[in-house]
């Protein structure tokens, strides 16, 4: 392996050669089993077409969960009783019958084989469940800016179910692999991040690793890049000075400039106690990055 340094002012940039490993050397990594969060909401669109596209490219099988929240069908009096509507359930399974017969209808035109999966319960709760066995699992992004259950619920399954889980904006039409940035700082999540996307990263043209001025004592960006070098994967080191900006701020602004196809990063990684009273770099990038984010805990 090879290093390259190059120095600007306030920021070095590192770029990282390795070898070009054979197939028999560095195996190609896959995702086979492929969770979509299926549901009538505008944005399942671009869930599905980012589970179709995965699919697609790893020879992989898509799973449609299909959560039924049956607690939303409870009925509290004043006395404290409880009473379950069963008009509304029945209309509700009536109306998810119409989704997967409309949803199975086209997918037979598709290339892609698939499955139904239903969990009673919360949405969170179902699709915990559910991603236990998944190498990835499908869920929506709200739009930049916005906050909502979407991201809520991202947040919650990625830190409770370690399962990876690919956010997608809902303005998503496809999946391109060519450009692949990295937001590395040494952290257990940030590592786990970069072996749950091991497959996206070696489809990618291009990779970036970047990183916010501190170099860890430890764990180096450079280890990240010696590492994905062994699965064949040339990565480009980019330490970037944080100037006057929060480390969000700054990996945005790398984001926009770069324009990374997908974003591969550690969720919560100081607390999810600190990162909900405080904010924190995870809630921020959900929240404002606007491409699909590979996120692992």
């Amino acid at each position: 392996m090879s290093i390259k340094v190059f120095a600007a002012k306030r920021r070095i940039r590192v770029a990282v050669v390795g070898p070009n490993l054979s197939g028999s050397i560095a195996e190609e990594m896959t995702m086979r089993s492929i969770m979509v969060h299926a549901g009538g909401d505008a944005a399942f669109e671009s869930r599905l077409q980012a589970g179709l596209d995965l699919a697609r490219r790893f020879k992989g099988h898509v799973t449609l969960i299909l959560p039924r929240p049956t607690q939303d069908y409870v009925a509290f009096d004043m006395f404290g009783g409880a009473h379950f509507i069963a008009e509304a359930f029945e209309a509700a399974e009536q109306e998810r019958g119409k989704l997967c017969e409309s949803i199975d209808a086209r997918l037979k035109a598709e290339d892609v084989p698939w499955d139904w999966q239903m969990f009673d319960g919360t949405t969170s709760d179902a699709l915990i469940n559910a991603a236990r066995l998944a190498d990835v699992l499908v869920m929506s992004l709200d739009q930049a800016g916005a906050a909502g259950p979407a991201r809520a619920w991202v947040s919650d399954i990625v830190t409770a179910s370690r399962t990876p889980v690919l956010a997608i904006p809902a303005s998503s039409k496809r999946i391109s692999f060519e450009r692949a940035m990295i937001a590395y700082d040494g952290g257990f999540e940030a590592a786990n991040a970069v072996r749950a996307a091991l497959p996206m990263l070696q489809a990618a043209g291009h990779v970036r690793i970047s990183e916010i001025e501190k170099v860890p004592d430890e764990f180096p960006v450079t280890d990240a890049a010696t590492y994905l070098s062994r699965h064949g994967i040339s990565a480009e080191i980019a330490v970037v000075a944080r100037g006057d900006y929060s480390v969000e701020e700054r990996l945005l602004a790398e984001a926009d400039a770069w324009r990374p196809d997908f974003l591969v990063m550690g969720a919560y990684g100081h607390g999810r106690w600190r990162e909900t009273l405080f904010g924190g770099v995870t809630r921020f990038m959900l929240g404002e990055l606007g491409i699909p984010v590979l996120l692992a805990h």
